[in-house]
């Protein structure tokens, strides 16, 4: 439970009334000011926070008028000037207690129980549920202290917000999310652990600026909640140049640059957070995996030690250093680091399934089942086991238990095009070709573009010398990959077997064009170049085949003897 230091404030009677009249932000630019971004281009005393943050409100698509909030902002700082007034105080650190009576107990605003909603960080939301987390909270007490000319400012730290009373002799902070408790610098510092270098603006008094900066950063949040990844690069770019020294706003940025795979600027930013922070280990793991994608191994080793450094229990750092380790192939680093996770969680699939792979990049195709078969025992729908499970079955040459496993994977997830692939592998190597045809048929109508798929659909016509269909799905791969010599020289067999020589040869020659040493392709031209009657070629290449150490067929060795 957090601990609040309750102030207690004495109220000292002048003889007379103050006569509040107008609100103290009346004549401001700020309140006729729209859109944001000329907002931000104002000068800092006449932008109105309120306003501001209404504008974001209809940004967001609140389709309820601006004004009609900003009104009901007003009517409550005029309500609490009339009771300032009545009690006879200024609007000074006497008025905390009003505000808070006011707005804590008899309008009831409250905290949220988690700030999981994207609706709840608006401050027409708050106005309108009378609740809110703590950015959304100290906004609307921005708010109000502003309209009476009340100094406060917006306060930061990593992962809240709250704000402060300052008039340059008395300074209290005031928690929103606990009706107004005043709390000591020493609670911020020690539950939330800021930064305190100079370098950054946390524990610092904000700017209205650096307070939508602020706002810009759990917007962004909030639009990747939803899954409006564009929307929340534009917010967090706006938070980082507004607030450029928040390293919360940059370390989040980095987040969706890594999202969209923007890896370099994703890195440039997780650089900028741990310069301005020091960096966090989730931020150390995310520069890591960034470093993954753009296959910069050892700097990403480099960030993953750091994180677990950092925090030594933290289960993914062990995981994702145990496979960058087997993608530089240093196999036993790789054993050695996710039998590390498995250590920290002897019930996570996912460790088992991560050494299953391990074991199938070293060829140990045996020890691979074994660590799959574990994972799918704690977890029988981790889809990514059940698949690799059937690729190590294929490779071990157990084809009948192979294709039941990707049977398996295809009842768990219908559109799961590698179990597809390796069904069609496995019902050919069983002998099966009409199910092998359905199986890459099937394929194809997911991953139409897959050449692959293409290629064996076409070799498995060739075995029903199905020739036409054989030529039709490889010229379509060939489409997707034009220099694939080994779909090329079906083609010219598939042509072949037509009786088209001609065509066949042509294929041929492409091979040859690209793979002068093909031996194969010498020989297989030089038959197309005799059935043809052009004896000349068809001695030339056999001749060439024959060099290449194939066994060239005596019809055709006869022609280069003489």
């Amino acid at each position: 439970m957090r601990k609040f230091v309750i102030l207690l404030l004495v109220f000292v009677l002048s003889p007379c009334g103050f006569g509040f009249t107008d609100l103290a932000n009346e004549g401001k630019d700020g309140l006729r000011i729209r859109p944001i971004d000329r907002i931000l281009r104002m000068d800092e005393s006449q932008i109105d926070l309120c306003t501001a943050a209404l504008v974001l409100s209809n940004e967001w698509g609140s389709p309820k008028t601006l004004h009609r909030y900003r009104n009901k902002v007003d009517k409550m700082a005029e309500e609490i000037l009339d009771r300032l007034e009545k009690k006879r105080l200024t609007p000074n650190q006497m008025a905390i207690p009003v505000i808070n009576e006011y707005l804590y107990k008899e309008l009831g605003f409250e905290t949220v129980a988690t700030a999981e909603d994207p609706e709840d960080l608006f401050l027409h939301t708050v106005l309108d549920k009378r609740r809110g987390y703590c950015l959304s909270l100290s906004v609307l007490y921005l708010s109000i202290a502003e309209r009476i000319g009340m100094p406060l400012y917006g306060v930061v730290v990593p992962g809240h917000f709250f704000v402060r009373y300052d008039d340059g002799k008395n300074e209290f902070n005031i928690e929103t999310t606990s009706k107004g408790g005043i709390a000591p610098d020493k609670h911020y510092i020690e539950k939330f652990k800021p930064p305190i270098n100079g370098e950054t603006i946390y524990m610092q008094n904000l700017t209205k600026k650096q307070t939508l900066g602020c706002f810009f950063n759990n917007l962004g949040n909030s639009y990747s909640i939803v899954g409006e990844i564009d929307n929340a690069r534009v917010a967090l770019e706006r938070a980082v140049n507004t607030t450029p020294t928040l390293g919360e706003a940059h370390t989040n940025l980095g987040n969706i640059y890594l999202q969209k795979g923007w890896f370099a600027d994703a890195v440039d930013q997780y650089l900028m957070s741990i310069e301005l922070t020091g960096g966090d280990y989730k931020t150390y793991n995310n520069i890591a995996n960034a470093y993954v994608a753009t296959e910069e191994y050892d700097k990403a080793i480099h960030y993953y030690k750091k994180t677990i450094l950092m925090q030594s229990d933290f289960i993914d750092a062990y995981r994702n250093l145990g496979d960058t380790y087997r993608r530089k192939k240093d196999y036993n680093k790789a054993v050695y680091y996710l039998k590390q996770a498995v250590a920290i969680d002897l019930r996570d699939a996912e460790n088992y399934k991560l050494l299953g792979d391990v074991y199938t990049s070293k060829q140990d195709h045996g020890a691979a089942i074994v660590q799959y078969e574990k994972a799918l025992a704690m977890d029988p729908y981790l889809i990514g086991a059940n698949s690799s499970l059937g690729y190590a079955y294929l490779n071990n040459g157990r084809y009948d238990a192979a294709a039941g496993q990707f049977l398996t994977t295809l009842g768990l997830d219908a559109d799961n095009s590698s179990s597809y692939f390796g069904l069609g592998l496995s019902y050919g190597y069983l002998g099966l070709t009409d199910d092998e045809i359905e199986a890459y048929i099937a394929l194809l109508e997911l991953l139409p573009n897959n050449a692959g798929g293409r290629q064996n659909l076409g070799n498995a016509y060739i075995k029903l010398k199905m020739y036409d269909e054989a030529i039709e799905q490889y010229l379509a791969a060939l489409t997707l990959e034009p220099n694939n010599t080994t779909v090329r020289f079906n083609l010219g067999v598939a042509f072949a077997n037509t009786g088209d020589y001609e065509q066949a040869a042509a294929e041929y020659s492409k091979v040859i064009s690209l793979e002068p040493d093909n031996a194969t392709a010498h020989n297989a031209i030089a038959i197309s170049f005799y059935m043809l009657k052009d004896l000349e070629s068809c001695k030339k290449h056999a001749a060439i085949a024959k060099s290449l150490g194939f066994n060239v067929q005596p019809e055709l060795l006869k022609l280069t003897d003489n």
